[in-house]
């Protein structure tokens, strides 16, 4: 019998019972969703993942710190301690950017010693939670641009990015093109609270009150907005030199005793803490893992933007193991009723059996007439599975569209099926209905057409 005969008859014989081959068919379809679709979120999570941070840069960055124990997201907002002894100094960045294979180097430094403030045009906002960024803008940190541009050396006092979060909170949600060229303007905090790093710690005595009595608010131009969920607005390292000047006043000698005269001066903390951290900006992928070598040598703390990725994608390649036994749990139920089906399918057709090997039919024609038939169950469930996989896929990506705008990211679609993906489970499928029809196939091959004939 030929293979086209064979394939004929394979359908045919599996449309006799079409309510059992449907439910079959049913039960695979629902295991190759589930393990398409998990698995592909997966996929879709470890691509998106990636191509953030090969967009912005963070794939081939290195933030240096004073804490080596610090991780890469705790790395890109953990200030220094301020002991002077690990200070993070200007002398400390011409150090780190003689590294080999080091493109770009910038200093950073994060403050919060303000009170309030406004956007011209927009709503009145408190800013005690938001974080005043400051950096070089010499591309050892890019940002993803939603409105406007991002900063550059030539703003040097002059311009501000914002993130979307604050944009929005400030008014301008829906509509981040008008607030470019705004003015925001920021009022100093008059009571930080005490100094309580004792003099080797941060260039003051222990009680030191801070304050920005006497500090000028401070007027920027809004340049852009960026994708972030974080409150935050980014500036040029020159504007927060002047942002983070405050006043530090005591009225306590050496001993803690009390003094006839308070004493009072205006100090910039940037100089006090040192910087809080180096971001760095490595030539190629390649060559990150030797640069934070050479940054641990000097003492320094290194995380490395790549070992981020890494360890975000190890956790999803774990999500998706235990996902896809999930969806080979389904997969191994369906295969259950595709034996149960072609079983039954054999015991019906034991008559029939006996007159094709009375007709010269051999084992391996039988045996292989019901292996078409279960390969057949399992390619329509695969098949069937893999084309509702897609239409799952457009619904999320409807859903998850509207939350990546909300957060602030610009990405869209960010769920897909691979092909690759989707053939391997029509593949899989089609070889789980041909193992599971085995043994019945197996079965149906070696009955005695003597007594199949005799059956009824």
């Amino acid at each position: 019998m030929k293979l086209s005969d064979q394939l004929r008859t394979g359908w045919r014989n599996l449309t006799r019972q079409k309510l059992r081959s449907g439910l079959t068919v049913f039960a695979i379809v629902i295991g190759a969703i589930a393990v398409t679709v998990m698995l592909s979120l997966v996929t879709s999570a470890q691509g998106f993942l990636t191509d953030q941070f090969t967009k912005t840069g963070e794939i081939k960055r290195v933030i240096v710190t004073t804490d080596p124990t610090l991780s890469y997201r705790e790395a890109q907002w953990g200030n220094s301690s301020g002991d002077t002894s690990k200070k993070i100094t200007d002398e400390t960045v011409a150090r780190v950017e003689k590294i080999t294979n080091v493109a770009h180097a910038s200093p950073t430094f994060v403050w919060q010693g303000w009170s309030s403030g406004r956007v011209e045009g927009g709503a009145d906002t408190a800013l005690k939670n938001t974080n005043t960024f400051g950096y070089v803008p010499n591309g050892a940190i890019r940002h993803e641009v939603l409105a406007g541009r991002d900063l550059d050396p030539s703003d040097g006092t002059t311009g501000v990015v914002v993130t979307q979060t604050l944009a929005d909170d400030l008014g301008f949600s829906g509509r981040l093109d008008s607030i470019i060229g705004k003015q925001i303007t920021f009022q100093p905090r008059q009571d930080m609270g005490p100094q309580q790093k004792p003099s080797n710690e941060g260039g003051g005595k222990s009680g030191d009150q801070l304050s920005g009595a006497g500090i000028e608010p401070a007027s920027f131009a809004i340049s852009g907005v960026v994708a972030s969920e974080d409150r935050s607005v980014f500036v040029t390292m020159d504007e927060m030199r002047t942002l983070t000047m405050v006043t530090r006043t005591n009225s306590m000698d050496q001993n803690g005793q009390q003094q006839p005269q308070t004493n009072v001066q205006i100090e910039n903390q940037i100089a006090q803490r040192g910087y809080a951290s180096i971001y760095l900006d490595v030539d190629e992928k390649k060559n990150v893992d030797g640069v934070v070598t050479s940054v641990r040598t000097l003492g320094l703390g290194a995380a490395a933007g790549k070992e981020e990725v890494t360890r975000q994608q190890s956790t999803f390649t774990i999500i998706g193991a235990v996902l896809g036994g999930l969806g080979g749990i389904a997969l191994f139920v369906a295969a259950i009723g595709v034996i149960n089906t072609m079983v039954m399918a054999t015991l019906e057709r034991t008559r029939e059996i006996g007159i094709m090997r009375a007709l010269g039919a051999t084992k391996k024609t039988i045996r292989r007439l019901f292996t078409v038939e279960a390969a057949f169950l399992g390619f329509l469930g695969g098949l069937i599975g893999v084309i509702l996989s897609f239409g799952f896929a457009v619904l999320l990506n409807a859903v998850m569209n509207d939350q990546l705008k909300d957060s602030g990211v610009s990405a869209r679609n960010v769920v897909s099926v691979p092909i690759v993906l989707a053939l391997l489970v029509i593949l899989g499928t089609t070889l789980i209905g041909m193992v599971a029809g085995g043994l019945p196939a197996r079965r149906a091959a070696n009955l005695d057409p003597v007594q199949a004939l005799r059956h009824e």
